[in-house]
């Protein structure tokens, strides 16, 4: 996880909240093709299994630096995109 993306603002936001494996994923992959290398995408979910494990596995495999942050029930997820 990178640490200065909890400070960063984002250049996007998705919110995917409500919605359910495997679509918070899904549609944040989407919108990182989308997005310009070093842009940052906040994805805001509800869902813990995508908070938790399916988006934060993609951004490792994908190499992209990301941060979590919780409240409550809702998960911020900053991602920040780089060429891999």
């Amino acid at each position: 996880m990178e640490r200065d993306l909890s400070m960063s603002e984002p250049d996007e936001v998705l919110d995917v909240t409500g919605e359910m494996c495997p679509y918070p994923q899904l549609y944040t992959k989407e919108k990182l093709a989308k997005m310009s290398e070093g842009s940052i995408l906040q994805v805001i979910t509800d869902h813990p299994p995508a908070g938790e494990e399916t988006i934060p596995t993609y951004c490792h495999q994908k190499g992209y630096p990301f941060h979590i942050e919780k409240k409550g029930a809702t998960f911020y997820i900053k991602i920040r995109k780089i060429d891999s």
